[in-house]
């Protein structure tokens, strides 16, 4: 018997159990989370092999060892709807809420639990990536202002809706969703390599620790501009990966990816992951990092199947786990792989993901997923 052929027997003999095991789980959109039942299901995911994954619910398990941060009961809750694109969430640890872009309406919008969602920049340049400093300034990527930019106001909010009183300028009046932003309320840190306009600031990560710290690696595709590698308004004849120093020094680490987008580091800042948005040929990448926070020695981390559209998904947002789990999203939801590349699970989630963050224990996972913000738990 064909190997091939064996695996699939197997795999659909495995299913069928589970299907009887746990009365019909399996195929429904969100879990049950009676105590037996979630037993039942960690135990039969228990069962997963790189060949034979094993589906529960919403999860398929091709490793269990992803088990030990995965929480298959888990349900996949929707937050909020009615959104155009959303994009780039970050966690604000002093706010105890995150902030995520709507790139289509030039909007940043806060979420937080009681609360619910609330207009929180009105004006972002459509921002998409998002990211807070170790001084809790938001930096954004601003995909048609071709630049990233700090934002002059508070990430802090008062538990009644208000701005920080103790911040000054135009922070105080930071949600009131009537206030335009002028240009003066962004900082430009990025514009231009060598003088000539970025394309269009997607996504990126900031360095916490050694010599690179407060480095700012990001992506730089075509996606913000019109008619995007064939737009007249494009300058570079490249897309980007690049390194902004915290002194304002821009280095190109690599022009050589179609479409760069989603870009994370690996927890001992020793690897630099980037997914390529490449419909030919969408891959995640990995480069090593030195001591200096340069780049080398690029390869690829794991090659996704090629698509004919972009229908569901492609290799997108990347954020790393502290146990090193790599999450991306991609074709179908959500991917998670091990520090080698080896895939551990997939979350298939109900739209297209475009991007997700954890929360500041990484206990929850928030996902950007076309017009909704939704989100899962994972064991602590």
């Amino acid at each position: 018997m064909h190997s091939l052929n064996k695996q699939k027997i197997q795999a659909l003999a495995l299913r069928a159990i589970m299907v009887m095991v746990l009365s019909g789980c399996t195929v429904s959109h969100t879990l049950s989370t009676t105590s037996e039942q979630s037993a039942v299901s960690e135990e039969e995911a228990q069962k997963a092999t790189f060949n034979v994954p094993v589906r529960v619910g919403e999860f398929e398990i091709f490793d269990p060892k992803v088990l030990n941060i995965l929480d298959v009961s888990a349900k996949i809750r929707t937050l909020a709807t009615g959104f155009e694109w959303v994009e780039g969430p970050v966690w604000s640890i002093v706010d105890q809420a995150l902030l995520f872009s709507d790139i289509p309406t030039h909007k940043v919008y806060r979420y937080k639990d009681g609360q619910g969602v609330s207009e929180f920049i009105p004006h972002s340049g459509f921002s998409n990536g998002l990211l807070i400093n170790e001084q809790n300034e938001l930096v954004l990527m601003q995909s048609r202002s071709r630049q990233i930019a700090k934002w002059r106001g508070s990430v802090f909010i008062h538990t009644d809706g208000q701005a920080d009183s103790t911040v000054p300028l135009t922070s105080q009046k930071s949600i009131e969703p009537e206030r335009t932003f002028p240009a003066d309320n962004f900082i430009t840190l990025a514009n231009n390599y060598q003088g000539q306009m970025l394309n269009s600031p997607n996504d990126g990560v900031l360095s916490s620790s050694g010599h690179a710290k407060g480095t700012l690696y990001f992506t730089d595709p075509p996606y913000g501009l019109p008619k995007q590698v064939d737009d007249l308004a494009k300058e570079l004849d490249f897309q980007g990966v690049y390194a902004l120093s915290p002194k304002g020094e821009l280095t190109l680490l690599d022009k050589t990816l179609v479409y760069p987008n989603g870009i994370a580091l690996s927890p001992d800042e020793k690897t630099l992951y980037v997914a390529a948005s490449n419909p030919n040929k969408p891959a995640w990448y990995a480069y090593s990092i030195d001591d200096e926070g340069r780049v080398y020695n690029r390869k690829t981390f794991h090659q996704a199947p090629a698509q004919s559209d972009a229908s569901h998904g492609l290799p997108d947002g990347l954020k790393v786990h502290r146990s090193g789990v790599v999450f991306a999203t991609g074709p179908g939801g959500i991917w998670l792989f091990d520090p080698s590349g080896t895939l551990l699970a997939k979350v298939h989630m109900p739209s297209i993901s475009a991007n997700l963050a954890f929360n500041a224990d990484q206990t929850r996972v928030f996902v950007t997923a076309h017009h909704q913000l939704l989100s899962f738990s994972l064991k602590p």
